[in-house]
């Protein structure tokens, strides 16, 4: 492909894609030549560069600009990296000196069976780890031959040992793959041996530390694929022998009580529905005594106990046996669980109580009750029940917060405000103050109200929130009493928007602020600082040309160049924006 035809880069577009500081530190390290042996592959660009060692980034550009980019440094917190960024400036820069070199399959046409094994061996033995790779090609199924499960076993083994998340996900998307291609060729009985196999060695290595570098959750959705292709051939098992049909289902049943292990990550979710949709009622009876025995280990941990339970409970509302899922949450479930059966079933003083008994020190879960209550009709109770605990000293305001709503949704804009009232005094915001607004227009009660709460956030000297809320009201001439007033950190929040709003009414206000905020800019010493400072410089002179004093300016400018002279990029960006 020729130079001409290849997606246009600017400078600009290439600083969009990075940090500053990766911008910074890739075009410094393109200015020192350190990126070798550029090459050009239609259209996918990389090269050697030379950092604390050498490195290779990879870019695939598309008519849009960069399509995706890689790089073999550790580089993880956003945009590209270094080496990558000096990578674009010299395809921006020197595209002359990228070697460009045709596609692979135009490389090796010609060569011999012979050669290309003669090759393979040599990049094998530069880079052990691609013999992986040569093992897994050959272990391809073949008709009439059965599959050689080990030879993927030590594959996926050997990917979950690496430290490298994405490298790991795909060695076993690379699996993956190949039991989709089994299942599309119907041939779904090694295709759910291979799925199987997957699911339970991710299964088995999922532990705390592989789920902390697991952050993007690239593994789950490995091991959510490899459990929906198994629940995608169990449903083709119609003459699957027992015992496969028992590993399967084990395997199935242990990622979801891994899962519950986890917390509740949603690892291999489609494995639980796999399991209550594919399991017999006979198979199904050796599945409930294992999970009646982890119930009974995990007694003591709520969350976990409630997910075993609700696992069989949903299997016999599956089935049809409502009556059945009743009964087990009320032999096995957690007393929160048989509360809000019981809200089901009418037994609302019953339920009230095992709810006061075990859950008012759980907010969230008081209101999810309560909440049920409504759904069930049982409105006074559920009410009553908020509005004594939001009289406690503990969480008071979650339940405050929940009385608000209630009124509003049920047409009592009084009451609601009086609620508010008691949340927003617990914690003043500017926030509050806004919900206070909402609810005092809608009870027509906001003019006298607000009167109040002014007063009293002036007799409380709550200046840096009256401050806030002046400025919300546009109140500049409240603002402009108030700021002398703050401390100086509450003053810096203030100082630039204050400046913009009263450039016109008090431009030598205006002039003040802007030239604290450029002083502070430019005592951080770094170039975005920098740039910082030109925007409040600008409209320095912005604001002394509409006052026709554009002499102060002149001065001004001259004196704070003269002030650094040794900070050159200060004087760069300052000369770029022509002041």
């Amino acid at each position: 492909m020729a130079i001409a035809t290849l997606p246009r880069l600017t400078e600009a577009q290439i600083r969009k894609l990075a940090t500053e500081q990766s911008f910074q530190r890739g075009d410094r390290y393109y200015r020192q030549g350190r990126i070798l042996n550029p090459m050009r592959q239609d259209l996918v660009l990389w090269a050697d560069c030379q950092g604390s060692e050498l490195y290779q980034p990879r870019i695939k550009l598309g008519k849009q600009g960069v399509v995706s980019a890689d790089c073999t440094c550790p580089y993880d917190w956003g945009g590209l990296c270094k080496h990558q960024i000096a990578l674009l400036l010299a395809y921006v820069h020197q595209p002359d000196t990228f070697h460009v070199i045709p596609p692979l399959s135009e490389m090796l046409a010609t060569r011999s069976r012979e050669d290309l094994i003669e090759l393979v061996e040599l990049m094998v033995q530069r880079y052990p780890s691609l013999l992986s790779l040569v093992e897994l090609s050959t272990a391809q199924p073949q008709p009439g031959k059965a599959l050689d499960l080990s030879i993927y076993r030590r594959q996926a083994q050997r990917a979950l040992r690496q430290e490298d998340m994405e490298a790991i996900a795909t060695d076993l998307q690379l699996l993956i793959d190949t039991a989709k291609q089994l299942f599309q060729q119907n041939n779904w009985l090694w295709a759910g041996a291979l799925y199987q196999m997957l699911l339970a060695e991710i299964t088995a290595s999922y532990d705390d530390n592989l789920q902390a570098i697991d952050y993007d959750g690239d593994v789950c959705v490995v091991a959510q694929d490899a459990a929906e292709g198994l629940g995608k051939c169990l449903a083709q098992a119609q003459s699957l022998d027992a015992e496969t049909r028992a590993i399967w289902l084990h395997t199935l049943l242990d990622a979801v009580l891994q899962d519950i292990e986890l917390g509740g990550i949603d690892f291999a979710y489609s494995a639980r529905d796999a399991l209550l949709e594919w399991a017999t009622d006979a198979e199904w009876e050796w599945i409930e005594d294992r999970v009646r025995g982890e119930i009974q280990r995990s007694s003591s941990n709520r969350w976990t106990r409630d997910a075993l339970v609700r696992l069989l409970a949903d299997r016999q509302k599956q089935q049809g046996s409502n009556e059945t899922a009743s009964k087990l949450i009320h032999e096995l479930g957690s007393p929160e669980q048989q509360a809000f059966l019981l809200v089901e079933e009418g037994k609302i003083e019953t339920a009230m109580a095992i709810a006061r008994q075990h859950f008012t020190h759980l907010p969230g879960l008081m209101l999810q009750f309560a909440d049920a209550l409504i759904a069930a009709h049982a409105t006074t109770q559920a009410v009553e029940l908020v509005a004594h605990l939001a009289q406690q000293e503990k969480s008071r305001g979650h339940y405050q917060q929940w009385l608000t709503k209630y009124y509003q949704e049920y047409g009592d804009p009084q009451t609601a405000l009086n609620w508010q009232q008691q949340i927003f005094w617990e914690s003043p915001s500017l926030e509050g103050y806004k919900q206070l607004q909402d609810l005092g227009q809608k009870a027509e009660a906001w003019e006298q109200l607000r009167d109040e709460i002014l007063q009293k956030l002036q007799r409380n000297k709550q200046l840096l929130l009256l401050t806030h809320i002046a400025f919300y009201e546009q109140n500049i001439e409240r603002v402009l009493e108030l700021f002398p007033q703050l401390k100086q950190w509450e003053q810096s929040r203030f100082r630039q928007p204050l400046a913009k709003a009263i450039e016109t009414t008090h431009p030598q206000m205006a002039i003040a602020l802007y030239k604290h905020l450029a002083t502070q800019a430019i005592e951080q010493k770094n170039r975005p600082a920098y740039r910082e400072a030109v925007q409040h410089l600008q409209r320095i002179k912005a604001v002394c040309e509409s006052c026709n004093t554009q002499s102060d300016w002149t001065e001004y400018i001259m004196q704070l160049r003269s002030q650094y002279p040794t900070l050159r990029a200060l004087h760069d960006e300052l000369s770029k924006a022509k002041l």
